[in-house]
């Protein structure tokens, strides 16, 4: 059975993108809705390969894109 590994979003965007973002990248994702950053995150992870997603409600009322990395072992 694998493993499940943590990863930050700047993890998974290095990951997907094989390069650190920009400020201005980090930027214009803190100031999209929500909806839209789930969306960037289950592109992400598509792109990076060997990320699972999935949606959780948080406390506030919003749904959450959680992702993590699974490894073999």
């Amino acid at each position: 059975m694998g493993r499940e590994c943590r990863y930050s979003f700047d993890d998974l965007f290095r990951l997907a993108n094989d390069r650190d973002w920009t400020a201005a990248e980090k930027s214009e994702f803190l100031a999209l809705d929500q909806s839209v950053r789930n969306a960037v995150v289950k592109r992400l992870a598509q792109k990076a390969g060997n990320v699972q997603t999935e949606d959780r409600l948080g406390t506030d009322g919003l749904v959450y894109t959680a992702f993590w990395v699974k490894s073999p072992g």
